[in-house]
Formats: C-alpha cells, structure tokens, sequence
C-alpha cells in the first residue's frame, strides 16, 4: 500500500511541476496562450484552467504526505522491547521480575553470570603475605 502511494506522489508532483511552469509569470517566462479573445486557451481561459489544476495537485499533494506520514505508524505495532514485554506480562507480576526476564531473553539461554565473592578478611590462622621490598 505504501509503495503505491509513494508512486501516487511522485506523479501528482511531477504533474505539479509541469503545471507551476506552464502558468503565465509577471514576465510571461513560460507560459502559453498569447493574444485576445475569451475562448477556453485564450490567456484567461487558460490561466484559470492551471489555477484549478495546480489547487487541485497541491490539496492532492497534501492528502499524499499525510498519508505517507500516517500509514508506516498504522502499521508498525509496538515499538519497544519493553512494551511487548509488557503485552505478555501476567497481571501480577512486578516491574523487577519483567526486567529479569527480558535481562534473560536478552542472553538468549544462558544462565545469568555469578557475581564474584567478596574478599573476607584474614582469620587467626591465616598467614599475611609479607609486602614486596623496595629498592
């Protein structure tokens, strides 16, 4: 859907381009139906025919970006990790336990790492190694 409404675009502002340089200027640069007369191509015939077109291109334009900006957030789902998580998540369970569980899906199947043990001081038995001498 979306790769046919990015065409749809590109063709409405290629259509909007060939019609803004068709239009008469203040100086006449580009545009076409010269002389009098009060027919459909005469210079006010024509000049109200491009004015529809390009109003008509540009509310055309306007309703392509809106929705190339609304669709890809219509379909994309949930965005984070966090809120499918949070899609599966028992009612009862807490904010803690969520975090492990994603810290575990994360590591895929391995076991968490074991922190290391603290030091634990010298009982009366041990020895102290004698500090190295300096020289």
């Amino acid at each position: 859907m979306q790769s046919v409404l990015i065409v749809a675009h590109l063709l409405i502002v290629v259509a909007m381009i060939a019609v803004i340089l068709l239009q008469r200027s203040e100086g006449g640069a580009l545009g076409i139906g010269g002389g009098g007369g009060g027919g459909l191509i005469s210079a006010r015939g024509s000049a109200n025919l491009l004015s529809r077109t390009t109003i008509i291109l540009a509310a055309a334009f306007f309703a392509t970006s809106v929705g190339l900006t609304v669709l890809p957030r219509i379909d994309r789902g949930s965005a984070t990790i966090i809120d499918r998580a949070a899609e599966q998540m028992p009612q009862d369970q807490s904010v803690g336990q969520l975090l492990d569980q994603l810290q575990t899906e994360r590591a895929g199947t391995q076991a968490p790492a074991e922190t290391p043990a603290a030091p634990q001081a010298p009982s009366e038995g041990d020895t102290v190694p004698a500090a190295p001498e300096s020289r």
